[in-house]
């Protein structure tokens, strides 16, 4: 390879790969890899149900569009894109679980357009733009939030095509169409995502780092994105609840340590494993060792190779700084603001917008890794993790996870109350709460009689409940209310515990109410047994 002074306004990588493979089986390999990263994407997409958030998005798209923008606006932490293009999606076919999740992995797989362009326009070799392909096709953490009815596979295209557009507004001659162009995907960008911002202000400060004659036509956009987003505050400012402010989305979350950022970048480099849910283990020293070894150490050597040709006045070193800013300023920024603001607003799910930048950089780093010998130790580690990982990916059971017991728990129930009375179900955690409202609420949509009134109850001694999850703001589908008083004829109580304790609430609690356990419907599922009790009147025969 052989690189070449660029003009000043340029973003590229003038190079001649003499590695380049014949046009067919170059076809071919580019082919496989995109193959790759479709069924990896496909692999058990629906073998676990929706949870938590995916309900939430769901839900909103029940509204009518006026209140569905109201209801996320009093989420206040997520901008409405997604849940439009979700209530579209619904629209055309319907809520069943392939559909929901079908819409996440169309945004992956439409994120390889702008990735090859921009691979196109950065004038990477083809097997540095193969090998980027790959990394992303096989990372864990990517398929993971592929396959999920949230807005980060939106999030991870979207920020592909910002820098895919950027790029391509530094190159142009006449940078006037790709500057509007950039304008709209960023317009969509954080409309998506409240990190889409930093895409945005990275953009920004790289222009006044090494293209300042264009930074100012690219200030003006930020100006009139500014300017755009005003009615989305001013909604979020008449739609929120009193009370309920932003220390409750994210009051829980940790200010994060140097092992948070080991962490995420590992799992930026770890194939297929990925973390379900706050309760599986991710995060563990081979993965880390690894990912120091195969990619941290060839970045390094890219890195002081940058600086060296830097100072010898190379100028396609940009590239490598530009990708290196992209990828690791993200982090930066999301580190330095979860300590200086109130709250933290550390999560990895949201540094998406780092993925992609990171895998080209690996890819250069990995291609340009000198001596020879260094280069085909790492590929030959990598190509060995990667098969481990991908034969355990493709063998090892799916997770039953616990709030995937709710709705066949609730279904149990609806068939066993075979009556017209009405049915109070007491949940003591809104997580178990909303899932039973939803499982219900869905069945009503679909013809059952509506007559299961669920309430959540608080303020239990002994009971905990993991605060990441709450009721949505203006939501009224589930009544809330302190202390363990239950009221009717028909009532049944949903908790999890580990085992069946009668010394313990809730189930300690009953018999000084006036009420003895029926019916009982259980599952288990990681470690815990989902319970879904009928109470009746102590001396009461049905």
């Amino acid at each position: 390879m052989t690189t070449t002074p660029t003009s000043g306004a340029e973003l590229r990588l003038n190079q001649q790969d003499p590695n380049l493979a014949p046009v067919r089986f170059s076809v071919f390999l580019f082919t496989l890899v995109v193959v790759l990263y479709v069924a990896a994407r496909f692999w058990r997409l629906t073998s676990s149900c929706l949870w938590f958030d995916e309900i939430f998005g769901v839900h909103a798209a029940r509204h009518n569009w006026t209140e569905m923008f109201k209801f996320v606006a009093a989420d206040i932490i997520h901008p409405p894109l997604f849940y439009a293009l979700l209530k579209l999606w619904i629209g055309i076919g319907g809520e069943s679980l392939l559909w929901l999740r079908l819409l996440p992995v169309v945004f992956s797989v439409a994120a390889i357009v702008p990735l090859v362009l921009l691979a196109r326009e950065l004038r990477l070799g083809e097997n540095e733009k193969k090998l980027a392909l790959t990394f992303l096709a096989v990372n864990g953490y990517l398929i993971k939030y592929a396959q999920e009815v949230r807005m980060y596979s939106l999030l991870f295209l979207l920020t592909c095509a910002s820098i895919w557009l950027f790029v391509k507004f530094i190159n142009a001659r006449n940078s006037t169409k790709m500057l509007l162009a950039l304008a709209v995907i960023n317009f969509l960008l954080v409309y998506t995502h409240y990190y889409g911002w930093l895409v945005v202000i990275v953009e920004l400060l790289t222009l006044l780092l090494w293209w300042r004659h264009r930074a100012a036509k690219l200030l003006l956009t930020i100006l009139a994105l500014i300017l755009s987003y005003l009615p989305w505050l001013y909604l979020i400012t008449i739609s929120k609840e009193p009370g309920r402010g932003l220390a409750q989305n994210i009051g829980w979350v940790a200010r994060p340590g140097p092992g948070d950022v080991a962490q995420f970048f590992s799992m930026l480099n770890t194939p297929f494993f990925f973390r379900q849910s706050s309760v599986s283990s991710f995060y563990d020293v081979w993965s880390i060792c690894l990912s120091l070894l195969i990619f941290g150490l060839p970045l390094a050597a890219l890195l002081r190779e940058a600086l060296m040709k830097r100072e010898a006045g190379v100028a396609p070193v940009r590239v490598y700084w530009w990708l290196t800013s992209l990828a690791f300023l993200p982090v930066l920024l999301a580190f330095l603001l979860s300590w200086v603001l109130p709250h933290s607003i550390w999560g990895t799910r949201h540094l998406i917008v780092a993925a992609g930048p990171y895998a080209i950089l690996a890819a250069l780093a990995l291609v340009r890794l000198r001596p020879t010998w260094a280069r085909t130790a790492c590929l030959v580690l990598l190509s060995c993790w990667l098969t481990l990982n991908g034969a355990v990916f493709l063998f090892q059971r799916p997770t039953s996870f616990i709030w995937c017991t709710w709705e066949p728990l609730a279904q149990q129930m609806m068939k066993s109350e075979d009556g017209s009375r009405e049915v109070q179900i007491y949940a003591y955690e809104d997580l178990v709460a909303y899932h039973l409202w939803f499982a219900l609420d869905t069945a009503r949509r679909q013809g059952a009689f509506d007559r299961f009134k669920v309430h959540v109850v608080k303020g239990i001694p002994g009971l905990r409940e993991d605060a990441a999850y709450f009721l949505p703001r203006r939501f009224y589908g589930v009544e809330s209310q302190d202390g363990a008083a239950l009221k009717g004829e028909a009532v049944w109580i949903a908790f999890r515990d580990s085992a069946w304790h009668t010394q313990r609430p809730p189930l300690s609690l009953i018999e000084a109410q006036g009420y003895e356990t029926g019916r009982v419907f259980e599952l288990p599922a990681q470690g815990q047994r989902a319970f879904l009790v009928e109470l009746r009147r102590t001396g009461q025969t049905r």
